[in-house]
């Protein structure tokens, strides 16, 4: 999938972290990633209904859906074949709550590359998860 145009549902309540991942990924020169944002849980399911992602960056805690679980299992059932790319800033607090199979880095964590580091690591992160039908965690 290198060099094709990935479209990215980002399920993210917190318009500031979804604007940081996507100016993360124009600053690491990947502009053909296109993301659109569902604020909601309740919302991202209307859109998966209605189009087609090449994958599903998911947040863990929204305000229809608190616990991580029980998002992880919506996003699940809704995405279908969709791969999910899980980032959280309170996976410190969620890892007991996701199951083992599931790989977990804090997205607080991800921003603290070294300088230059990051969001070439993110864009990269959100290409090798359109690719898998895994469900990851950064």
């Amino acid at each position: 999938m290198p060099g094709q145009a990935l479209k990215v549902l980002h399920v993210e309540d917190d318009f500031a972290d979804a604007m940081l991942v996507q100016h993360a990924v124009c600053e690491a020169g990947d502009f053909d990633i296109a993301f659109e944002v569902a604020r909601t849980l309740k919302d991202a399911q209307r859109k998966l209904l209605r189009e087609a992602y090449d994958l599903v960056l998911l947040d863990l805690r929204l305000p229809d859906s608190v616990h991580p679980i029980d998002t992880l299992e919506t996003a699940q059932d809704c995405a279908g074949e969709t791969p999910l790319l899980v980032l959280s800033g309170s996976m410190s607090v969620d890892d007991v709550h996701l199951p083992d199979d599931v790989a977990r880095l804090d997205k607080n964590e991800s921003f603290r590359c070294k300088k230059g580091e990051a969001p070439v690591h993110l864009a990269s992160l959100i290409r090798d998860a359109a690719e898998s039908a895994d469900i990851q965690t950064i």
